[in-house]
């Protein structure tokens, strides 16, 4: 295996200085290497290449594999599915050999924030694909796909840079028939300001009316005891402490070259210095009500900048999230609907109608969340009803 890790290097190097030139040395490279499969070959080409999950379990299938082409099929019409979860999410379900439908769901995430997909299954060998896609103000616009899941790891996690509407899609590799969990939530970017506290300390959020309306709250107010450490939420370098203005005795932090900038204010004390290289959770100061805060409880003002456009709101870089729990198990894999009823476009009752079912249509029960079925009817269209309006029919 080293020398796949070790061509691998070599290719890129000789690629990225002149492809054409050593072309003819890369492929006298593999002989020397003693790379005498096809097999050995494409390792050392996906360490250049780095393809997704999905494109190397591909290599198992004829291109006109009938039921691979399905496969694919099924995807490409996930795409334009519209279901819609609130996070965090859980889900139950079985992955039927039978059901080549991926999981599908829009969820609306803000800047800031880390979304986590998790699968939990008994079976490693087991192969599941994740993919996130950024939708577009345009409905017509092609989704655009922000990361899939790794060869062999069925959870993935990404850092949301912009606001917007996503779709996650989930998929199992072909004839597997597996019980799984699933678990969508989301994480902060960075860790909580203020030592021991949390999301009940902040009692004053972003864009909150000043100054009798004059201006707006850039940022947001956690309030601890006087003296309470506030700490790094990142690694970065103190870029500017001081005792000035309407923050009082402060510390700016800056996260990378060209990252964002903290501004601590209001701080009965600062504990470091200009120029400092920190770690995240050292501190930097603690908690006070310095500056324009002097009539009010001591609290930490808390805000982040971005050099392009100022100010934006902190609240999912550091708000914890709790993680989604499944106290229940779907081992449904058909149903029938007890009386009519509607399919709804997420698990809420009162949400939008997708379609009208009738009593005795029968409906494929793709997971359980809650106390929902996540359902497929015969007309291939996909979405929620309530479990106690459906019967178990045998799955064969």
């Amino acid at each position: 295996m080293w020398y796949i890790i070790y061509l691998g290097n070599m290719v890129r190097f000789l690629l990225y200085n002149n492809p054409m030139k050593y072309a003819s040395y890369l492929i006298v490279g593999l002989l020397l290497l003693g790379i005498s499969s096809c097999t050995e070959i494409q390792k050392a080409a996906d360490v250049i290449t780095n393809p997704s999950a999905k494109e190397v379990y591909a290599r198992n299938f004829e291109k006109n594999d009938s039921l691979f082409l399905l496969w694919e099929t099924r995807f490409e019409e996930a795409k334009k599915d519209s279901l819609q979860v609130l996070l965090p999410y859980a889900e139950s379900g079985i992955f039927s050999e039978k059901i080549l439908f991926p999981y599908s769901y829009d969820l609306q995430l803000r800047e800031g924030e880390r979304l986590v997909v998790e699968i939990e299954k008994p079976l490693d060998s087991t192969q599941v694909f994740i993919d996130l896609f950024k939708k577009s103000q345009d409905t017509v616009a092609p989704l655009k796909l922000i990361k899939s899941s790794e060869i062999d790891i069925p959870h993935l996690s990404e850092a949301i840079t912009e606001y917007g509407w996503y779709k996650v899609i989930i998929q199992s590799g072909i004839g597997e028939r597996i019980p799984f969990k699933l678990k969508i939530y989301t994480q902060p970017t960075y860790g909580f300001p203020v030592s021991g506290a949390g999301n009940k300390n902040i009692q004053s959020f972003w864009a909150d009316p000043r100054d009798g309306g004059s201006r707006s709250h850039e940022g947001v107010d956690i309030f601890a005891k006087r003296g309470t450490p506030v700490v790094a939420i990142t690694d970065g370098r103190v870029s500017s402490t001081g005792d000035r203005g309407l923050g009082g005795k402060q510390v700016w932090l800056r996260d990378g070259l060209f990252g964002k900038t903290m501004y601590y204010a209001h701080l009965d004390s600062i504990a470091t210095t200009t120029g400092k290289r920190v770690k995240q959770g050292d501190t930097l100061g603690f908690v006070g009500n310095t500056g324009n805060a002097r009539t009010t409880a001591p609290h930490l003002h808390f805000g982040i900048y971005k050099t392009a456009s100022g100010a934006i709101n902190p609240l999912p870089y550091i708000k914890r999230t709790d993680l989604p729990e499944i106290s229940w198990e779907n081992t449904m894999i058909k149903g029938s609907v007890k009386r009519n009823t509607t399919l709804q476009k997420a698990p809420i009752s009162g949400f939008e109608t997708i379609a009208t079912l009738k009593k005795g249509d029968t409906v494929a029960v793709l997971g359980k969340h809650e106390a929902w079925l996540h359902v497929r009817t015969k007309d291939l269209i996909k979405g929620f009803i309530q479990e106690r309006f459906v019967n178990e029919l045998p799955s064969n």
